[in-house]
C-alpha cells in the first residue's frame, strides 16, 4: 500500500541519503548541500513556502522515497512537480506513486496543468509520463548547466481533462499539509 507523510526535520540525514544517490542524483536539476544542519534548516524553511511542500512516499509503512510539487500558481492553475524512489528495495512501485500525486493536484490543488521537466536521458520517466496522458511542450524545453555538463530538459504536460478520462483518476490517497504553515488550503 502506497501513502504519504509529510517531511519532518528529522528525516534529513534520510533524505540526504536517498538523494545524493548517482541513480536518483544524476537526474535532479539541482545538487544538494550535503551538510546535515543545512538540511534541516533547508527542509524547516519548507513549512513557510506558499507555493512548494512535499511528503515522503511510504509503501506498505515504510519510507522509500520523496515527491514534491512547486510553482503552484493557483491562479494559473499549473504547478510543477517530481519524486524520487530513494530505497533501492522499492523500485518496483515508481511507475505507480504519479496518479496519486495527479489526483491530489487536480482535485485538492485545484490546478488545470502539472507540469514535468524531465532530462532527455531520462527515458524510463518520459516514457512513463507519456503512459499517464503527458505531452511534450517545447516551448518549455531548456538546456541547464549541472556540473560540467549542459543537459537538455524537455517540459512535458498533464492537462486534468486528459487524465479525469484515464484508469488513474480513481488512484487517490491523503497529501496532509498540518505542518504547512504557508498553507493556502486551509480556511481558519
Amino acid at each position: 500500500m502506497i501513502s504519504f507523510r509529510e517531511v519532518e526535520t528529522a528525516d534529513a540525514e534520510l533524505i540526504i541519503s536517498w538523494r545524493t544517490k548517482q541513480r536518483v542524483t544524476k537526474f535532479m536539476l539541482s545538487d544538494i548541500d550535503t551538510c546535515l544542519d543545512s538540511q534541516k534548516m533547508w527542509l524547516a524553511s519548507c513549512f513557510e513556502k506558499p507555493h512548494y511542500y512535499h511528503w515522503i512516499i511510504q509503501y506498505n509503512g515504510k519510507d522509500v522515497g520523496l515527491i514534491n510539487f512547486t510553482n503552484w500558481h493557483p491562479d494559473k492553475k499549473h504547478c510543477s512537480w517530481g519524486f524520487y524512489i530513494g530505497d533501492d528495495d522499492a523500485l518496483g512501485i515508481g511507475g505507480f506513486v504519479p496518479p496519486y500525486f495527479y489526483n491530489f493536484a487536480f482535485d485538492v490543488l485545484n490546478v488545470d496543468i502539472i507540469r514535468a521537466e524531465v532530462f532527455y536521458t531520462n527515458v524510463n520517466t518520459i516514457k512513463l509520463h507519456l503512459s499517464h496522458g503527458y505531452h511534450f511542450d517545447p516551448s518549455r524545453d531548456e538546456v541547464i548547466q549541472k556540473g560540467k555538463h549542459e543537459i537538455l530538459v524537455v517540459g512535458m504536460n498533464l492537462n486534468r481533462i486528459t487524465f479525469s478520462c484515464s484508469r488513474f483518476a480513481s488512484v487517490k490517497a491523503d497529501f496532509p499539509v498540518h505542518n504547512w504553515n504557508a498553507n493556502p488550503l486551509v480556511s481558519e
